[in-house]
């Protein structure tokens, strides 16, 4: 398990599924995070996804905890080729949403990626019209690098898909500006945690 802030990230477990299924099933979640507004997965379609995961170790995908809730899934998808990056993506409870819970649950990912990890590049994708996640991104030290134009339908309308993306040496340069930022009062406790990784 990870903690920053007032999170903690844990391993997505089998007894979990229920809060996928709830998710991939909200109407506006995953018409703002995948473009797919009606997504209809059945519990047997999020299980065998589930499986699949486990076998093909290319996607972890973590519990966001909150004050003792399950608020959401953050999901971490191992990218292959000789360059250590991985992208991310996150699906909040509606009652998370424009809460800062985003920009938090964001830096954790990045923490655990770049920090303790030693990735070289971070990745998001994201619909056009999804500003909330535009500005978690950039809050994060993301930078717009490019746009895949009329790529994504939904509902008879085009949109663009765009590619965020920072790179280790970028976050590393900015990450004590980032966490005061996000972390606000509980940034002197995260660095007092943090600092037996640095003795």
């Amino acid at each position: 398990m990870f903690s920053i802030g007032e999170i903690t990230l844990r391993p997505l477990e089998r007894g979990d599924l229920s809060l996928v299924h709830q998710l991939e099933n909200d109407f506006l979640g995953t018409y703002f995070s995948r473009g797919m507004p009606i997504n209809f997965r059945s519990m047997d379609e999020v299980i065998n996804e589930y499986e699949e995961d486990i076998k093909k170790g290319q996607r972890r995908r973590l519990v966001v905890i909150y004050n003792g809730n399950e608020a959401g899934i953050a999901s971490i998808y191992e990218n292959p080729g000789p360059m250590k990056r991985a992208g991310i993506g996150l699906y909040l409870k509606r009652d998370y949403w424009n809460s800062g819970l985003g920009k938090l649950a964001t830096l954790a990912l990045l923490e655990i990626l770049f920090y303790f990890q030693g990735y070289e590049r971070v990745e998001a994708w994201s619909a056009s019209y999804n500003k909330r996640a535009h500005k978690t991104l950039e809050a994060n030290g993301f930078i717009l690098e490019g746009r895949l134009r009329k790529s994504l339908l939904v509902a008879g309308n085009y949109y663009d898909w765009y590619i965020f993306g920072i790179l280790r040496e970028e976050y590393m340069e900015k990450r004590d500006e980032i966490l005061r930022r996000i972390l606000n009062e509980k940034y002197n406790e995260y660095i007092k945690n943090m600092s037996i990784f640095s003795q």
